[in-house]
């Protein structure tokens, strides 16, 4: 009962039970890549009309047959810092201690001592709007007359539909020359007509040359950078697929190399006395993310990883004092300040 009153006051201390004492607990942070891959997906698909393209619309640059591909875009990557279990660590609270007055932020993870939960930092990602042309002629009908329609033939329907282009241009070449007896009353009309003719012109000529459509995906995975890696494949890109797993040899792999600096720390001598650990904290290893598709470089940026530093403890000493203030990075456990 004095327990469950005294977690909402210490909900940010990360009190919980271990065989029926109350201890206080708290975690080194880890860092995961959420790697963010964007893709670009190019269907093209032939026009019903691509035979007759060069016969009524002087052109053979058409797509004649269906197909998918699927290329590389960019790529992001996002550390995010989660409690890593293999640094989580215990005290038992003390009448007086000022180490009873740990935080930690939701996750569990260390911030200090006798300061707040500092403001997570939220990095804010670039939205980028999916491209989706949308189909023509759903019913399957074609914009033409009865000459045309009750032809029954291809060429027949295509000669109809290659005079329909044309006359869509003359009549747009007359608006732009003012011959035409009545023209649009306003600008705002003058423009609406126009583009409706591009657009009516645009799925008429889809039909002989062929349409394009160009899609846009995002994917994320999450990596997590454990010891130090050379070309390892974290991703494939099959150029029909998009992003399969790692063991599908039909894609394309991508490699991620993972190089930690070497840290160098002064230790004590074998004189000095080793000061008992009250609190632990991390020196991280700066580290370079390198990814490649095997001969470019994609992507390379420099992270403090904590998982592959350094832990550094705090002796007792430091805590004398009840108004101590130690203050560390809960995204990467460096010590920050202690006042």
């Amino acid at each position: 009962m004095i327990l469950t009153a005294l977690l909402p006051l210490n909900a940010q201390n990360g009190i919980t039970l271990t065989k029926g004492k109350p201890v206080l607990v708290y975690a080194l942070p880890k860092t995961e890549l959420c790697i963010e891959i964007v893709t670009e997906t190019v269907k093209q698909k032939p026009g019903i009309f691509y035979q007759y393209s060069e016969r009524y619309l002087a052109t053979n640059q058409v797509i004649t047959e269906e197909k998918t591909m699927v290329r590389l875009k960019s790529i992001r990557v996002f550390p995010r810092a989660v409690a890593d279990p293999n640094r989580t660590y215990t005290l038992t609270p003390r009448k007086l201690s000022v180490l009873n007055n740990i935080c930690v932020n939701p996750q569990g993870i260390l911030c200090g001592i006798n300061t707040g939960i500092p403001a997570d930092q939220h990095i804010e990602k670039e939205i980028i709007k999916e491209k989706n042309s949308r189909t023509i002629y759903d019913n399957g009908l074609l914009p033409l007359g009865e000459e045309f329609m009750m032809a029954g033939s291809s060429a027949k329907l295509a000669e109809g539909a290659a005079k329909q282009i044309y006359r869509i241009r003359e009549s747009r070449m007359s608006l732009l020359t003012a011959d035409v007896e009545h023209l649009p009353a306003d600008g705002a009309s003058m423009k609406a007509m126009l583009n409706g003719m591009d657009e009516q012109e645009q799925q008429l000529t889809e039909l002989f040359i062929g349409k394009t459509t160009t899609d846009i995906q995002h994917k994320t995975i999450v990596y997590i950078p454990d010891s130090t890696v050379n070309q390892q494949v974290v991703f494939r890109i099959s150029a029909f697929n998009g992003i399969v797993d790692t063991d599908d040899l039909s894609g394309k792999p991508y490699y991620i190399s993972i190089i930690p600096e070497k840290i160098k720390t002064q230790l004590p001598g074998e004189k000095e006395k080793i000061e008992k650990a009250a609190i632990n904290t991390v020196l991280p290893a700066r580290t370079k993310i390198v990814i490649t598709d095997g001969v470019n470089e994609i992507y390379h940026q420099t992270l403090d990883i904590p998982q592959l530093g350094e832990i550094i403890p705090l002796g007792e000493g430091l805590f004398v004092s009840p108004k101590v203030k130690v203050k560390t990075d809960p995204h990467t456990g460096r010590l920050i300040s202690i006042e």
